[in-house]
């Protein structure tokens, strides 16, 4: 049977990987391909791809918005099951519509 990789819940996972139905933590990001890739992508990448700069997790401002943490600011943190819809300038909180008629009127 294949490693299909760790159950964990990673910020980032292997694009490579995923494609192959493996969860693997990403630690390089290339712009160019748009791709993240893990320790074991990133020497086939470089192989393949000499002019691409992948940059590691230490230059994490140059990798995009990870789409689980954007995910996770979509919903309110005390009303998980309730979208984002405001922001209160009062308060200077994001908040959904519970929030706004219990908290910030």
């Amino acid at each position: 049977m294949a490693e299909k990789g760790s159950d964990l819940k990673y910020d980032f996972c292997c694009n490579v990987c995923e494609e192959d139905g493996v969860n693997k933590e990403a630690v390089f990001f290339c712009q160019q391909c748009s791709k993240a890739l893990c320790d074991d992508c990133i020497g086939l990448h470089t192989q393949f791809f000499k002019k691409h700069v992948a940059y590691g997790r230490e230059e994490t401002n140059k990798w995009p918005v990870s789409t689980k943490l954007f995910e996770k600011l979509k919903f309110c943190e005390r009303h998980s099951d309730h979208p984002i819809e405001m922001f209160c300038e009062d308060h200077r909180k994001l908040c959904c519509s519970m929030c706004h008629f219990h908290d910030h009127r």
